[in-house]
């Protein structure tokens, strides 16, 4: 594992800085589809833009030292259907203000809390249930008045132009068990993420655009909750990740279902961030307005890797006691 040592004498850059909370970009296909489309291929190219970010020095002293990251994500999605789509039709963009605090603990193990704020949207314009009606008009309001519990909204959703629009609050919190070989190599990580998020019409809470109408609201609902847990892993110096994702909405629409879990596992040959993917999701479409939708998807693809372990000093309670000189 010595391509790790490595990369941390590299210089870094406010595209590759290390953020324990994060998503990683991929780019995959699969089988599997909602009823409505058949899904081709599937690009999530998340960037991180570091404002500023201490983490990795924080982790690398030889005391327990609190260090901080404050940054934007763009994070937008985008699918490509096997069909006529020009632009790619309802993409999803997500731009986040983020801040991470990390403590390293005196078991050389961190934990993180990141709280994001942002605007999530899908960039069109019409009813999300008529392609003829402008969102928020008049006539695209007289559509909800006839929905009930029992209306299948999936099957009326305007796949094409139907927007989504929301601002959003997220807030989470991080535990990393680590295990070292000699050399201070991460040889083992347990991680363990809780997140809350919050469907808010103001922007970062205060100012007044980007946000949802009332009636979008109460089909998608406002609070979301998650809980994933990661585990990394050696072969050799080929580095695998197995990893659980369970989220569940409260307040959606009765035809929808609330809960999604997307099972993963990745692998990384090579000496560096660039990876492979395989992963089965089940249950709610996790993609603006699919969230009506509910499938099983099996999907392979590339992936990369924000946070790549590293050597980290370790705390004095963890220095091997030196050896005694002999008197000559």
């Amino acid at each position: 594992m010595g391509f790790l040592s490595k990369a941390q004498d590299n210089k870094t850059s406010a595209f590759k800085e290390y953020y324990p909370i994060s998503v990683r970009p991929e780019l995959s296909v699969g089988l599997g589809n909602n009823p409505y489309e058949q899904i081709l291929l599937e690009a999530k190219p998340t960037v991180y833009y570091g404002i500023y970010n201490d983490l990795r020095s924080a982790l690398n002293k030889d005391t327990i030292t609190n260090g901080d990251a404050i940054y934007l994500a763009f994070q937008p999605e985008f699918r490509i259907y096997n069909e006529e789509s020009k632009p790619v039709k309802t993409p999803s963009y997500k731009l986040l203000i983020g801040w991470q605090k990390i403590i390293k603990t005196d078991n050389d193990n961190f934990l993180t809390a990141a709280i994001e704020s942002g605007h999530y949207s899908n960039g069109q314009s019409r009813s999300a249930f008529s392609t003829e009606f402008e969102d928020n008009s008049e006539e695209s309001r007289a559509l909800y008045d006839t929905f009930t519990d029992d209306t299948d909204l999936a099957a009326l959703l305007n796949r094409q132009t139907g927007n989504f629009s929301t601002n959003l609050t997220r807030v989470s919190f991080n535990y990393r068990l680590n295990t070292f070989d000699a050399q201070n190599v991460p040889e083992q990580i347990h991680s363990i993420t809780a997140t809350y998020q919050l469907y808010h019409n103001k922007f970062l809470g205060v100012a007044g655009f980007g946000g949802y109408n009332p009636e979008d609201i109460d089909i998608y609902g406002r609070h979301r909750i998650e809980l994933g847990y990661e585990y990394t892993g050696y072969f050799k110096d080929i580095r695998y990740v197995l990893s659980e994702l369970a989220m569940y909405h409260f307040g959606s629409h009765p035809s929808s279902v609330p809960f999604r879990s997307e099972s993963r596992f990745m692998i990384y040959p090579f000496s560096n961030d660039f990876g492979f993917m395989a992963q089965l999701s089940v249950g709610r479409d996790d993609y603006n307005y699919r969230f009506l939708d509910d499938f099983t998807r099996f999907s392979v693809g590339i992936t990369w890797d924000w946070f790549t372990p590293f050597v980290i000093k370790p705390t004095k309670q963890q220095m091997p006691d030196q050896p005694e000189l002999k008197q000559g």
